[in-house]
């Protein structure tokens, strides 16, 4: 501890000496208990945002339902955005349903369910940024690793750290994910140091092995941040264009922060527009077979609709079908992709406990 360490909270100071006249006993009363009130903050929030938000919407509507809003622009980034749908008497209809937690000790999800002898299903793209990102930079080793299905985290660790996959730890893992996902959102080694809490040198030999691995991943980077540079402005692989001008700013962290943001676009915003096209191609096939199945929601990478029972294992069939082959957008958009999807499907009676459906093949 620096010697004139001093902790600043809304302007009072204390000083190192007051910690010290502390007992180690007094010191883990004190954080016990600011961790219980943190948690309480945080239960509190989940109650008045999702569970009261709920409740005054189901009284509003008058009926057990609630509405949300699902906005094609309604972010920067390019992400499909939903919130809750206001009626013309200005009150709130619905809670954001992309941000419905799920947690150990609290699982609001289970609150929606699906009608009487319905199933609510759940299909989730796994690692889709990634995917996306190995496919518009043109990255052959992190393509590789889709195609021959592994964890790209865990593939990703064991070369960094050169050790065999089955020899990487739960921590050199998270770190090799850590890297992945700072590098979409346009972080650097100071970021990694700070997220995983490693020396700063230690964190930028970990970016530079990573460089060496997925070159593809920082040639696309350069090429983006000269392209924002020259126009301004950077386009998606579907073409949704984002305007950065703040790039001309002599100041550098405004600068710096626009190449972040025009990096990031064209990853998230990629990866929202082909789940979009996922549910139009999905919606479409469950009308052509006349099946009474209905589209919910989406939440991040993931679709919600549920169905009878009877419907279940064919509207599965088709989910998985379109999320993984892309048909909508191949023959409606004419959009490819050359690194593999990959879907995980849950099936329950409502949005929080669902179980892991597993289909050996779409026949």
């Amino acid at each position: 501890m620096a010697k004139n360490w001093k902790y600043r909270n809304k302007g009072k100071k204390i000083s190192e000496s007051v910690i010290k006249e502390k007992s180690t006993e007094q010191l883990i009363k004190t954080k016990n208990f600011m961790d219980t009130l943190l948690s309480l903050r945080k239960m509190e929030k989940l109650y008045k945002t999702y569970i009261l938000g709920t409740t005054k919407a189901i009284s509003y509507n008058e009926r057990n339902k609630i509405f949300v809003s699902f906005n094609l622009d309604g972010t920067a980034t390019g992400r499909l955005s939903c919130t809750g749908y206001s009626g013309n008497k200005g009150k709130s209809m619905g809670v954001s349903f992309h941000t419905l937690p799920k947690g150990k000790e609290h699982n609001i999800r289970d609150m929606y369910v699906a009608p009487d002898g319905w199933d609510f299903i759940t299909s989730d793209y796994s690692t889709m940024e990634l995917r996306v990102l190995a496919h518009i930079a043109d990255e052959e080793n992190m393509k590789s690793a889709f195609r021959q299905e592994k964890d790209l985290h865990t593939y990703t660790a064991s070369l960094v750290f050169d050790k065999a996959e089955d020899k990487v730890t739960n921590e050199e893992r998270q770190i090799a994910k850590a890297v992945s996902f700072l590098i979409v959102y346009g972080g650097g080694a100071f970021n990694l140091s700070e997220t995983v809490n490693i020396p700063l040198k230690r964190a930028e030999k970990i970016i530079s092995k990573y460089a060496e691995l997925y070159p593809g991943v920082f040639k696309y980077m350069g090429k983006v941040n000269a392209s924002i540079e020259e126009d301004g402005y950077i386009t998606t692989l579907f073409g949704r264009r984002r305007n950065l001008m703040n790039v001309r700013s002599n100041i550098t962290k405004v600068k710096n922060r626009a190449l972040r943001q025009g990096l990031n676009f064209t990853v998230q915003s990629a990866a929202s527009d082909i789940l979009v096209c996922a549910v139009l191609g999905i919606v479409e096939e469950i009308r052509r077979r006349g099946l009474e199945a209905r589209f919910q929601a989406t939440v991040h990478d993931s679709v919600e609709f549920v169905c009878p029972k009877k419907e279940t294992k064919e509207v599965c069939l088709i989910i998985k079908d379109e999320m993984l082959n892309c048909n909508y957008m191949k023959s409606k958009l004419g959009v490819s992709l050359d690194v593999p999807l990959a879907v995980d499907l849950e099936v329950g009676s409502s949005f929080g406990n669902g179980e892991p459906y597993e289909i050996s093949s779409f026949n």
